[in-house]
């Protein structure tokens, strides 16, 4: 430890203000406000297209010349996006970008990603870009933004400009606060307005 444990390459001039782990990947807001992540990608966790194919393996860190700037590509938000937050579950992560919309990405069994279905977003094995203007924002209901947000292992829970918090993905045992067992986002019902807030 100590100066005998090498830095984390993130690419020359680049550093970190904010860094969050999942089980087996990490994400970093940069300096300049993108987000890199490393580590595993089997569900699209390190919003990279076509990560196995460019680096012939999921995992993005375990060999040399993948990290930096030009090897380990951001993961991107949008067209003039950049993040303000970042959280991490198991295998999704969500991020409050500048506009205090959320976007996630990664795997979303159990509608963590909030976009109301069932769908991994990150690493389309076809190629397709699931990320950028591609990747929705989270509907938190009619005129709602962000201002903080958390995930545990495949649920997400936001806190609301008004305050109050809003949370999907898996409930089963309770974890959204909603007074039952059922899943939220994993249906196209159940975000937005139809979505209720946590009662507290």
């Amino acid at each position: 430890m100590g100066d005998s444990l090498p830095a984390v390459d993130m690419g020359s001039g680049i550093t970190a203000k904010a860094i969050v782990a999942g089980e087996s990947h990490t994400c970093a807001i940069l300096n300049n406000s993108a987000i890199k992540c490393w580590g595993r990608s089997n569900e699209g966790q390190l919003g990279l297209i076509k990560a196995t194919t460019e680096f012939g393996n999921f995992n993005i860190g375990d060999g040399a010349n993948e990290m930096g700037v030009e090897a380990n590509k951001l993961a991107k938000m949008g067209t003039g996006r950049t993040a303000t937050a970042i959280t991490a579950g198991k295998y999704h992560n969500c991020a409050i970008l500048d506009n205090s919309s959320i976007k996630c990405w990664g795997a979303n069994a159990t509608g963590q990603l909030g976009l109301g279905d069932t769908n991994n977003r990150g690493a389309d094995p076809d190629g397709g870009d699931q990320m950028g203007d591609n990747l929705l924002s989270v509907d938190l209901g009619t005129g709602r933004t962000a201002r903080g947000i958390t995930a545990g292992d495949n649920q997400t829970c936001a806190i609301l400009d008004n305050a109050l918090i809003k949370c999907w993905g898996s409930n089963t045992a309770g974890q959204l606060g909603l007074g039952d067992i059922d899943n939220r986002g994993d249906n196209s019902s159940e975000m937005g307005d139809d979505l209720h807030v946590i009662s507290l």
